[in-house]
């Protein structure tokens, strides 16, 4: 990162033409995987199971099978492609505590399953999913171009700062479930909120006392000619969690009391020190403008898929893969100089890994 080559986005259109061609062909070969998978009658038996659905309820399953599969082989192909071309944001270390950067996603699965019908939760599910690690790729990379233009790279504790956001938010969530659990049971608002509050401010305590013995503020030694490279996937790692942690609290306070909800965060934002640092601020808001996009993108799609024609499904689910490996193509061309066509052919090459190479797969995706 730090031997950055200022590349153009595009140095030879023929091969930019062939590396789209795989993607869009990796894609749909993906699909027809997904959905061959998903068409099985195994899997609404084991559904059906799950949930406990009737007899009545089962066979509705199986007449929406089609239509659900068709959707559900098109949001598993576009978080791949997500996966697949996000920033690999070395030389950062993958802390222990990484799953909390996915705290939004648990919520939503979970807002997902106690709301919406049960077919409904992995679509809801890995489409936010989707939305958040497109919202980090492309909050990185802003913050990385903010600062390469600013001329300037601080060197900040990123690990403790990263983890009070992501832990802030878990708290948040736990007091909101909390809170709905108590007011489904007829409980006061006034208990509720007081419940919430608690709960909230034990997990934070609990989280807080992890991270005393997990959080060595000297884990992070600038030195050398790494230094500029380490303090940059910091700043971008920092990005991307400011911008998923604020997602995540926009859904939490919509189910939340807002006073409730600035209360807590009050408590522990003056713990993040970054609420005036704009290169921060800058991927915040890109990584959302661009995230929010692609998360309406997957609505219109989802609303124009038939089950009754294969062919133009295949069509309306290249649109957001399409869109989401042009985005990470951009963003590691910003990071690292990559041209466009060499990161959408190293796209296209993740994807067909899982049919020969599983675990290089899985281990290029959450590495």
């Amino acid at each position: 990162m730090s031997h950055y080559d200022n590349t153009s986005l595009v140095e030879d259109s023929l091969k930019l033409v062939g590396s789209t061609s795989k993607v869009a062909v990796s894609t749909v070969i993906n699909h027809g995987f997904w959905y061959s998978i998903c068409k099985s009658p195994e899997l609404v038996s084991a559904v059906a199971g799950r949930f406990g659905l009737s007899g009545t309820e089962e066979i509705e399953l199986q007449e929406i099978k089609s239509s659900f599969c068709n959707q559900l082989a098109t949001v598993i192909t576009s978080a791949e492609i997500a996966l697949a071309g996000q920033l690999s944001l070395w030389p950062h270390e993958q802390p222990w505590w990484q799953p909390l950067r996915y705290m939004g996603t648990a919520y939503i699965g979970y807002k997902a399953y106690t709301q919406q019908e049960p077919y409904h939760v992995p679509l809801t599910t890995l489409a936010f999913f989707t939305n958040e690690v497109v919202m980090r790729t492309v909050a990185g990379a802003a913050a990385i171009q903010t600062l390469r233009n600013q001329g300037t790279v601080w060197p900040l504790d990123y690990a403790r700062r990263e983890y009070s956001m992501l832990s802030t938010l878990a708290g948040l969530m736990v007091g909101t479930i909390v809170y709905e659990q108590m007011l489904a049971k007829d409980v006061s608002a006034v208990k509720a909120a007081f419940a919430c509050i608690i709960s909230a401010t034990l997990t934070l305590k609990i989280l807080a006392i992890s991270s005393f013995s997990a959080l060595n503020s000297g884990s992070f030694d600038f030195v050398g000619t790494g230094a500029e490279a380490e303090s940059l996937a910091g700043n971008a790692v920092l990005a991307g969690s400011f911008a998923t942690t604020m997602s995540g609290m926009m859904w939490v306070g919509s189910s939340l009391n807002q006073f409730i909800t600035l209360a807590i965060v009050a408590t522990a934002f003056p713990m993040w020190g970054i609420a005036a640092d704009y290169k921060i601020l800058a991927g915040l808001v890109t990584g959302t403008a661009v995230s929010t996009g692609i998360i309406e993108l997957q609505k219109l799609q989802r609303s124009k898929l038939d089950s009754r024609h294969l062919l133009s499904n295949l069509a309306i689910s290249l649109a957001p893969a399409l869109a989401i490996a042009l985005i990470n193509g951009v963003s590691n061309n910003v990071v690292y100089g990559y041209p466009l066509e060499e990161t959408l052919s190293e796209t296209a090459r993740s994807q067909l890994q899982k049919f020969y190479a599983p675990l290089d797969y899985l281990y290029s995706f959450f590495n």
